[in-house]
């Protein structure tokens, strides 16, 4: 049978690698997850290479392409081995293939075409005819059509969480990260489901898991590792209102463990937030953006009031659902003065935590071909994991706003200090903002994450102390 390796370089689980190794481990394959941290390549090489992969597959979106083209390109001069490139950035870029680094694009969702590629291979068969999957040959580029049937939800097999059991850090976890669906409805400008929905259509790509189906498969894992919390990681909790009443009843009484999730803006009542909370609703973010209603509404096309915003906060507060919401920095138009008028309003709607990150004009996006966007965008940057670090366009008043971004949690609590740290954004203090920083990001983890003190200290490592050293060229790939 087929030997595949799946490579990222963040410490989570990937729900789509979860998905394909399910699919064909019950074809027989052999599947290993193999996590880059980074900070030595030539250890990841040879972990990898030890494995013997028939496939080496990369599943990404755009900032870690620069990271999947390095490590391929140290495949392919290392390993007799075909490389698969999928997820995201090559469904909406797979003229990549032509990169000497790719052997195959995939094309959409992976499950089946993996499969078939697994199969063909171990069968030592041509593999260049697959639906879905773009292949390099020796007579050229063979462009197969994209499948035209989505994948099927509830007859997949469970998620193959066993898959990163070889780190100690899912090994041991206490939480749960299932995903009841897939795609979100909405068509904001600054998402990339608004091409996938454009692709299938709406109704085709927007899919839940029938409740009974969802909850079988949260109630398997929950059997095979000591659960305490589930964080569902489904762009939107729920579509439909009627699948939520029949999932909230069947978790409520087969699950009961306290969630978190993503909330849904539109219409819901006041009886669904409360069958929420009894069922074990802890946390919901909101996805916000922006406390400028126009900017909100226009440049990214999310048609949410303020006071739609302040209304759910309320509803929530009542029912003791804590949440947390999003602000993007780096916008245009963005300066100091408009984030500092803003605060009026997140104060207003009290979040528990207010989650800022470096908004970035991802090449196939809506908003990215904005005038607005186009005229600010930087020659020659390529994308990389600093969403909490490094402001991507070039904003007239860019240092300030970046050290404003890191702070800015910190400005909603505390009025009173407000203007000496704003008026302190104005100065070039090592370290000193990345430290306050760390301060609340840490919190954040700690109590909206639900995490062991292990994972604590993997996030922090991760996503704050490794792009500070970066930045400051004392982190370098071996």
């Amino acid at each position: 049978m087929a030997r595949v390796g799946l490579c990222q370089n963040v410490m989570v689980e990937y729900m789509g690698l979860m998905c394909i190794s399910a699919v064909l481990k019950e074809a027989g394959h052999t599947v290993e997850v193999f996590i880059d941290d980074e900070t030595n390549e030539r250890r990841f090489l040879a972990q990898l290479k030890s494995f013997e992969p028939d496939i080496v597959g990369f599943s990404l979106l755009s900032p870690a392409l620069e990271w999947s083209l390095r490590v391929g390109r140290r495949v392919k001069e290392t390993m007799e081995t075909v490389t698969v490139y999928g997820g995201y950035h090559p469904i909406m870029n797979p003229e990549m293939i032509e990169r000497p680094e790719v052997d195959i694009v995939c094309l959409g969702e992976g499950e089946f075409p993996m499969k078939e590629l697994a199969d063909c291979i171990d069968r030592d068969r041509s593999f260049s005819h697959i639906e879905g999957l773009w292949v390099k040959t020796g007579d050229g580029i063979v462009r197969n059509d994209i499948r035209k049937e989505l994948v099927d939800l509830e007859a997949l097999p469970f998620h193959d969480r066993a898959l990163y059991d070889k780190y100690y850090f899912f090994r041991h976890s206490k939480y749960l990260r299932p995903m009841n669906g897939r795609g979100c409805p909405f068509r904001c400008t600054y998402c990339g489901n608004r091409k996938l929905m454009d692709r299938y259509g709406r109704k085709r790509y927007v899919r839940k898991m029938n409740p009974e189906r969802a909850i079988r498969e949260i109630e398997y894992h929950m059997q095979q590792r000591d659960i305490k919390y589930i964080y569902f990681i489904d762009e939107v909790l729920w579509v439909d209102n009627e699948w939520l009443r029949e999932f909230v009843a069947l978790y409520k009484q087969r699950v009961g463990v306290p969630f978190s999730a993503s909330y849904r803006f539109g219409s819901i009542n006041e009886e669904d937030i409360k069958l929420l909370a009894e069922a074990g609703a802890a946390v919901f973010g909101l996805g916000v953006e922006t406390a400028d209603e126009e900017q909100r509404r226009t440049l990214l096309g999310k048609n949410v009031t303020n006071d739609h915003v302040l209304e759910v906060a309320k509803l929530l507060r009542k029912y003791n659902i804590s949440w947390g919401c999003s602000a993007l920095f780096g916008l245009p138009g963005d300066t100091v003065e408009n984030f500092v008028k803003q605060l009026e309003f997140y104060r207003e709607a009290k979040p528990r935590y207010l989650w800022t990150t470096f908004f970035t004009p991802f090449p196939d996006l809506k908003v990215t071909q904005e005038k607005a966007v186009q005229d600010l965008m930087p020659a020659n940057k390529t994308f990389a994991l600093t969403f909490h670090h490094d402001m991507y366009l070039d904003l007239p008043d860019k240092d300030r706003l970046v050290r404003l971004k890191k702070i800015y949690f910190l400005l909603m609590l505390w009025p009173k200090a407000t203007p000496f740290l704003v008026w302190l954004t104005r100065f070039r203090v090592p370290l000193l903002f990345d430290l306050m920083f760390l301060c609340h990001y840490s919190w954040y983890i700690r109590k909206f994450e639900r995490i062991s003190w292990l994972q604590f200290l993997q996030h922090i490592k991760t996503f704050v102390v490794y792009p500070i050293l970066k930045k400051m060229h004392l982190l370098r790939r071996r």
